[in-house]
């Protein structure tokens, strides 16, 4: 049976069971309007090869973009209403999931207006702060160092951006789990034993964290921008205001599978969006140099600016 669950601020009703997300129970006056995406499965062989895209795994066409993942499926999603996957027999179930939670999720945000940036947030003193890189960045690091600290997490991989009647960007909390390399476990003394990997080819764990999540939409308050230096030096934390148009630049370049949006028609819906959100909140960029674990040595460093409102180079 299809069962409904709650992310990103958005109600899914799917026929694939997704352990990661909330289930959102509905009462019969509500469940026939509650659905705002539907996740079904079907076989998507006959319409990928009608829609003849040679060589290319990503296409987009009449509102909907449909890719292919060699190994593991099909996969349409439709004018921010539907997410159609058809995987392949041997298909890793865990890797499916994978997908649906990230580039299918993200592209249906990005139909249905909805800003994915790639990152994570937190809530610190009633209001959200985001935190975008690149892979590897140390981005659910730096969450999960604030979390032991008290401070709720709201959303991990993708932090999910819309605007209130008052203008104010919202993030709307994503699902109670984190994603961690094994030298993040190392850095908090968590056994891998403890934990899943995301899928079978890598060595990234799937952390519950129901017990520090923030089930509430909250108002977005600022953006770090993490960058680390592995090859320049040793245990230097460095915090600055991103400024002029380079806020911009740092906005695109962290939106969630940015090479999507052009793909589908939304580069000038892209540069509103940013350009909205550049002049709304506090954008910085934290670096760390070296090799060592310094998350800790960052949640200082953060919450200090936070609480001071310091927006110089340290």
């Amino acid at each position: 049976m299809p069962v409904h669950y709650e992310a990103y601020g958005l109600r899914w009703l799917s026929q694939i069971p997704m352990p990661e997300l909330q289930s959102a129970p509905l009462d019969a006056e509500t469940e026939q309007g509650a659905v705002d995406v539907r996740i079904e499965t079907f076989d998507l062989t006959g319409l990928w090869k009608s829609w003849d895209v040679g060589d290319d795994n990503f296409v987009a066409r009449d509102g909907c973009l449909f890719f292919r993942i060699e190994d593991t499926g099909l996969f349409l999603m439709e004018q921010g209403q539907r997410i159609v996957v058809s995987p392949i027999s041997e298909a890793d179930p865990k890797k499916v999931r994978l997908f649906i939670l990230g580039t299918c999720m993200s592209v249906i945000m990005m139909q249905r207006g909805i800003l994915p940036l790639h990152g994570s947030a937190v809530v610190i003193d009633q209001r959200a702060y985001a935190f975008v890189g690149h892979s590897g960045a140390g981005k659910s690091t730096l969450s999960a160092a604030l979390a032991s600290r008290g401070y709720p997490l709201l959303t991990d991989d993708v932090v999910a951006l819309t605007w209130d009647a008052g203008g104010r960007a919202i993030v709307s909390p994503g699902y109670p789990q984190q994603k961690l390399w094994q030298p993040s476990l190392d850095g908090f003394g968590m056994e891998q034993q403890n934990y899943a990997t995301v899928h079978a080819e890598i060595t990234k764990y799937a952390i519950p964290v129901q017990h520090y999540f923030h089930e509430r939409a909250v108002p977005l308050a600022g953006i770090y921008e993490l960058v680390p230096r592995p090859d320049h030096g040793s245990g230097s934390v460095h915090l600055e205001e991103v400024i002029g148009l380079e806020r911009l630049h740092v906005l695109c370049s962290h939106t969630f599978r940015g090479g999507l949006v052009t793909r589908q028609g939304l580069a000038q819906w892209l540069f509103e969006t940013v350009s909205k959100l550049s002049a709304s909140v506090e954008i910085s960029r934290i670096s760390r140099t070296g090799q060592d674990f310094t998350a800790f040595e960052m949640v200082e460093r953060i919450i200090n600016h936070i609480r001071k409102g310091v927006q110089v180079g340290i």
